[in-house]
């Protein structure tokens, strides 16, 4: 049955698009994220006709590669074996990207029907999924590999990658939190002529 409140109410509406697009947006880029950083782990980055390209290494199709054949899983193995995420981890992915699938694939239907708090609490574990592997990679792999050696108080359980950064900002935006704070910052941005 058609539920008339979630399609006329313009705020509702609004909020069910804005969930909806937040949804797969965070989804996109965990994926991304996922296949991306053992890519280029393990890939020769090279500049092809100005553009930044992954050449798969032997050792990338070795490690990575191999774990399976969809490349999303196989990642997600590899972040296993490394300990970033476990078992129960890997099972939310997948019922992440059915839900993912769904919202997509059936928009109208989820527009209709609304967003409940199943998928919220989805949502919140889509970004504490994500939140776990960059805070993982960023500790155990790019700050290893840099040799910088990090002032005393460094807290590794605070640190944010730029992709992550822009993603709660967005969140933040769109939810209405911290939304004056955002609007501040673009106006001292301007004053500087940065943006």
């Amino acid at each position: 049955m058609d539920n008339w409140n979630n399609i006329l109410n313009e705020d509702v509406l609004k909020f069910n698009i804005n969930f909806a697009a937040l949804f797969v947006l965070n989804f996109e880029c965990l994926k991304d994220y996922i296949i991306t950083q053992p890519r280029t782990f393990y890939s020769d980055v090279l500049i092809k006709d100005g553009e930044l390209c992954c050449e798969e290494t032997e050792e990338y199709k070795k490690e990575v590669r191999s774990l399976e054949k969809n490349i999303e899983n196989a990642s997600l193995r590899w972040f296993m074996n490394t300990d970033a995420i476990t078992e129960e981890d890997y099972n939310l992915y997948q019922e992440l990207r059915e839900r993912r699938n769904d919202i997509t694939h059936e928009l109208l239907k989820n527009l209709n029907n609304g967003f409940n708090e199943t998928d919220a609490k989805l949502y919140v574990k889509l970004l504490e999924l994500y939140q776990k592997i960059d805070k993982w990679w960023i500790n155990e792999i790019e700050i290893p590999i840099s040799g910088e050696v990090l002032p005393d108080e460094y807290d590794s359980e605070q640190v944010l990658g730029g992709q992550a950064m822009i993603l709660s900002i967005i969140n933040d935006i769109i939810f209405d939190n911290n939304k004056e704070r955002y609007k501040n910052l673009l106006d001292e941005l301007k004053k500087l002529g940065i943006v």
